[in-house]
C-alpha cells in the first residue's frame, strides 16, 4: 500500500499526507516533556513506515525537544540510499524560542540544517509571530535564505488572516501556511485564515487531525480531563475542546466511521484530505501501526460528498 495521494505544496510535489514529528524526543516544543515522546528507535521505526507508505513529506521544527527532533531525522536520512532521499522533502520552523530577528533566523537555519545533515530545506515556516519584528522584515530575511539556496519555500505557522495580510505587502510573500484544524477545531474557517489564504494562492497545510486525541475515540467527556493525556499535557492547545457536546459529537462520528467500516482517527484524516481548504494533513502517529491504519482507512474510502458533509455537521453538534 502507498499514499498515492499527491499535492503541489508551494511548487514542489508532496504526498497529501505528511508525518508530524513533535513528538521525537518530547511531545512539542514543551521543554517539560523532553523525553516523554518516541525515542530514537521509536522515532526511526515510523520514518520507516512513512517512507513505505509514499508518505514523501517529513515536518518538524528546531524547537520540537530542542532540536532532538531533527537530529533524529537528520540520523535517519543519512542511513537511506540517494534515490530514497530524493523522494522525500523535509519540512522545519523557526521563532518559537528567540523571536524573528533577521540574526535569529539566520542562526536557527544553520543549525536546522546541520542536524538534518543537508543542504537546503524544502520547506522552512515562522513558527508563531514575533510582535516585534514587522513582517515584511521577516518575509526578507526568508527571501535572502531562499536566495543563499538554504530554502526553497517559506510560509507560515500558527497565524492570523492580519498576520497573513501584513506579510502579503512584502516585496515577497509567503507561499503557504500551517495551522491546527480538525473536525473538532475549525477555527480557520470561521475566523477568515482559510479564505485568505484562497483569495492570495497560498496553499494550507493542517496539523493535530485528531484533536490531541479527542478524535481518537479513547475518552470520554467528564468534569476532569484524564491524567497524563495530550489534552492534560498540552491544555494550552486543547482544553478549549473538552466540553459536555463532546460525547455527542464523538457518538455521531463514530457512527459514520462504523458504517464505512473504519475507524474514527481514519475518518477524521479521510475528511481532511479531500478538504477544499488543504493541500496536506499532518499525521503525528505514535507508533508504525498507528499511521498504517490512518493511511489504509484513508485509501481505501473514495470521496464522497455526502459522507463528506454529514461528517462535518456531524461535528458541529452543539455548536
Amino acid at each position: 500500500m502507498a499514499a498515492v495521494i499527491t499535492r503541489a505544496l508551494a511548487g514542489q510535489t508532496v504526498s497529501a499526507l505528511a508525518l508530524g514529528t513533535a513528538n521525537f524526543g518530547g511531545i512539542g516544543s514543551a521543554r517539560r516533556l523532553i523525553g516523554q515522546g518516541e525515542s530514537e528507535a521509536e522515532a526511526h521505526a515510523l520514518l520507516d513506515c512513512a517512507l513505505a507508505l509514499g508518505i514523501t513529506l517529513i515536518d518538524t521544527a528546531g524547537s520540537y525537544a530542542d532540536g532532538a527532533s531533527e537530529a533524529m531525522i537528520g540520523r535517519w536520512l543519512r542511513t537511506r540510499t540517494a534515490t530514497e532521499r530524493a523522494q522525500l522533502k523535509i519540512s522545519s520552523k523557526v521563532g518559537l524560542r528567540g523571536g524573528l530577528s533577521a540574526q535569529t533566523i539566520e542562526r536557527a537555519v544553520t543549525q536546522s540544517l546541520a542536524r538534518l545533515g543537508i543542504d537546503t530545506l524544502d520547506f522552512y515556516m515562522a513558527h508563531i509571530p514575533d510582535p516585534t519584528v514587522a513582517w515584511p522584515d521577516v518575509m526578507d530575511t526568508m527571501t535572502r535564505l531562499q536566495e543563499a539556496g538554504l530554502i526553497r519555500a517559506f510560509g507560515l505557522s500558527n497565524v492570523t488572516a492580519s498576520d497573513i495580510a501584513a506579510c502579503l505587502t512584502a516585496r515577497n510573500r509567503p507561499a503557504f501556511v500551517q495551522k491546527r484544524f480538525n473536525l473538532l477545531d475549525q477555527a480557520d474557517a470561521q475566523a477568515g485564515v482559510m479564505a485568505m489564504c484562497r483569495e492570495n494562492g497560498l496553499d494550507y497545510t493542517s496539523y493535530s487531525p485528531l484533536a490531541g486525541g479527542l478524535l481518537s475515540g479513547r475518552y470520554a467527556y467528564a468534569e476532569k480531563v484524564p491524567d497524563g493525556s495530550r489534552l492534560a499535557l498540552r491544555a494550552d492547545l486543547y482544553a478549549h475542546l473538552w466540553k459536555p457536546d463532546l460525547d455527542a459529537q464523538i457518538k455521531a462520528l463514530k457512527a459514520l466511521a462504523d458504517a464505512q467500516g473504519m475507524s474514527l482517527s481514519g475518518l477524521a484524516v479521510w475528511w481532511l484530505v479531500p478538504h477544499p481548504a488543504v493541500t496536506t494533513v499532518m499525521l503525528g502517529a505514535r507508533t508504525p501501526r498507528q499511521l498504517e491504519q490512518l493511511a489504509r482507512d484513508v485509501l481505501a474510502l473514495p470521496f464522497d460528498a455526502t459522507l463528506f458533509a454529514a461528517t462535518g455537521a456531524a461535528a458541529r453538534i452543539g455548536s
